[in-house]
């Protein structure tokens, strides 16, 4: 039983770096492929005996119990022998029962070198045992129950109102001869319709594989999405998922107890689903907004007729991550998504752990123990301190007469507010506090939290009083403030965005921090046109390809952009002017490395803001100002903190 247990342990702990790793590969959607492999292996792992095992010793302060002989004390008197028996008769009839009673115990302790384990503990602990055996044989035998009644009711269902559809399984035969690396001779499955409302699927395992679909759906659909539901369903049974849902089950069967199954469960559908859309967009050899239809139609009819997904089957069904599907449909990131290195490192990482098992065993530890004791009838030890006198002389301080403390920015008061500003349309009040992130606060809704990963820039729409607000995983959404939630994804950057821009007529502008700089058309989140920082030489850092800020010009017909990286205080800044319609390069210019931002005031005359306060005239028209340094923060984050309080640099 603990040989069973140090193995299931072992696996838990290797399928949970299994598991980890996994996710970090799959944790933004675009390496689905690579991620469904590991989770497959995280499945695989938890079920695989010992394959290589690895001594790994746990270090122990505490020796071994030593083994203390416990047999009794053998009686005084002892059995006579018979050259004694005449010489005391009478003595013996009286000690004879005694003595032989007292020889066999004797006998027997001497004889039982073993010691005596305590047998109330020992019976304790086979009682856990035997309760948590029972607890989890109560699970499994419940779920394998579960699974074979649902298994053979559905069998049954689908002899009972399914019809064979020879039109449609010619279909997926085609789709199944175009991938020729296929054709090792296996049966492709058939498609059958049911007239009760179930959840579209691929079902089947030993036998061979269904396609099943609802008649109302099969009737709801045109020619073109019914091509799109079935090379959907083909993806699945060319990838074998009917397969891996009998893993699962196998696995949730024994490892009903741990949530990690469930987690991996979620993650392997969403994985799956990805992967099985963009094989589909490439077996129809179609358009991916073509096929996305399709797909919103088929999880438009589950939705209304709240149908689900039964056990051991693979189906076009709408998942938590719907939106990241369709996004990666759209911008097609999952073919260009993963590198060769990454790969075969994350494959090999996982092998590795698939492989070895962990085998543990304690290492004991010698150490010396240090005892102090004290006697309490020791007058050296137990007597009082002496008093401590003082010769000098009692003073009364007076407090007016001791200089003031110092002040400087080492014991300066840390600035809890270092940004608040109001978005002119909405009237939403902005404030950025030190430590908790970002509030918006408006006349009647509730307030807005954000943290600095959810929120990296922020400008408002003049033309609706929506809110840009971009975010450390490149996401570029638009916000309703009043809802107090985002209306839609407008898109997504390659890195973290690092500034926005709004013109006066509504054009959106977006930059990150590998570079490039974005329009976007807010209806629909297309891509208007794209900037690049291209101009990164052999001598030049590389944190100067990085976008600081952008800006537009009051007029909407120019943006400016700073290219440098903040966090190096000596990497030279660029300052390029583009076209705010076509983002074409008008003009270039070097910047001090001390340059924050750069930025238009009300009246179009341009500044130029330092990391210390410092605010110059582009032009050099006007003297120096000086501002706060924690407002220089504030103006980076969102083109709404304006110059204001500026005073004259003397």
């Amino acid at each position: 039983m603990m040989a069973v247990a140090a193995v299931i342990i072992g696996n838990l702990c290797l399928a949970s770096l299994i598991g980890v790793l996994a996710w970090t590969v799959g944790r933004h959607g675009r390496r689905a492929a690579l991620a469904h492999a590991l989770w497959v292996m995280f499945f695989v792992k938890l079920i695989t005996p010992p394959i290589v095992s690895v001594p790994l010793p746990i270090p122990t302060f505490f020796p071994r119990p030593v083994v203390q002989d416990v047999t009794p004390p053998i009686a005084s008197a002892t059995t006579p022998f018979p050259d004694d028996a005449d010489a005391q008769p009478a003595t013996d009839d009286h000690l004879a029962p005694h003595t032989l009673a007292g020889g066999g115990a004797s006998a027997t302790a001497a004889g039982s070198a073993t010691p005596v384990a305590p047998h109330s503990a020992l019976s304790r602990f086979n009682c856990l045992v035997c309760a948590l055996g029972a607890i989890w044989s109560g699970g499994f035998l419940a779920l394998v129950a579960h699974g074979i009644i649902r298994l053979v009711r559905f069998r049954n269902l689908i002899g009972e109102c399914g019809v064979d559809d020879e039109e449609a399984t010619a279909t997926v035969r085609g789709f199944v001869q175009r991938e020729r690396r296929w054709l090792l001779g296996r049966r492709t499955p058939r498609v059958v319709r049911v007239s009760v409302h179930v959840s579209p699927m691929l079902f089947g395992f030993a036998t061979r594989p269904i396609i099943v679909c609802p008649e109302a759906l099969w009737q709801s659909l045109s020619p073109s999405d019914r091509r799109s539901f079935l090379a959907h369903e083909t993806a699945h049974f060319l990838r074998r998922d009917h397969w891996v849902r009998w893993l699962e089950w196998s696995v949730s069967a024994v490892y009903w107890w741990f949530p990690g199954v469930y987690f991996a469960q979620k993650q392997l559908e969403r994985h799956e689903e990805a992967c099985c859309d963009a094989w589909a967009v490439k077996i129809l050899d179609t358009k991916p907004r073509h096929y996305a239809e399709a797909l919103l139609r088929v999880v438009d009819f589950i939705s209304d007729h709240e149908v689900g997904l039964p056990g051991f089957a693979s189906g076009m069904q709408p998942t938590a991550t719907l939106e990241e599907r369709l996004r990666l449909l759209m911008r097609n990131e999952l073919d260009h998504a993963g590198s060769r290195l990454h790969t075969w490192g994350s494959g090999l990482a996982c092998a590795a752990i698939w492989m070895v098992h962990p085998e543990v065993y304690s290492l004991e530890l010698s150490r010396q123990w240090v005892r102090v004791t004290e006697s309490a009838s020791d007058p050296e030890r137990m007597a009082s301190p002496s008093a401590i006198t003082s010769d000098l002389p009692n003073q009364d301080w007076d407090e007016q007469r001791l200089p003031a403390a110092p002040s400087g920015f080492w014991n300066a008061a840390p600035i809890s507010d270092w940004g608040r500003f109001s978005f002119d349309v909405s009237g939403y009040r902005f404030s950025a506090i030190t430590g908790e992130g970002f509030v918006i606060e408006g006349p009647s809704a509730d307030p807005l939290a954000f943290d600095r990963q959810s929120l990296t820039a922020i400008a408002e729409i003049p033309t609706s009083g929506r809110v840009i607000i971009g975010d450390a995983l490149g996401n570029v959404r638009l916000w309703d403030l009043a809802a107090g939630m985002p209306v839609s994804l407008l898109g997504r950057h390659a890195a973290d965005v690092t500034s926005l821009a709004v013109t006066p007529d509504g054009g959106v502008f977006s930059a990150d921090s590998s570079g490039t700089v974005i329009r976007w058309e807010l209806q629909s989140g297309r891509t208007l046109a794209r900037w690049t920082n291209k101009h990164l030489g052999q001598d030049t850092p590389s944190g100067s390809v990085a976008i600081q800020s952008i800006r537009s010009s009051v007029d909407g017909r120019f943006i400016a952009v700073l290219c440098g990286d903040w966090r190096q205080a000596s990497t030279p800044k660029t300052l390029y002017l583009l076209d705010s319609q076509t983002l074409t390069e008008n003009a270039r210019q070097e910047m001090p490395p001390m340059t924050a931002v750069v930025l238009p005031d009300r009246s179009g005359r341009w500044y130029i803001v330092n990391w210390n306060g410092r605010v110059q005239s582009f032009d050099g028209s006007q003297s120096d100002m000086q501002i706060e340094k924690h407002r220089v923060s504030a103006l980076l984050l969102s083109q709404h903190a304006v110059l204001v309080d500026a005073t004259p640099d003397r």
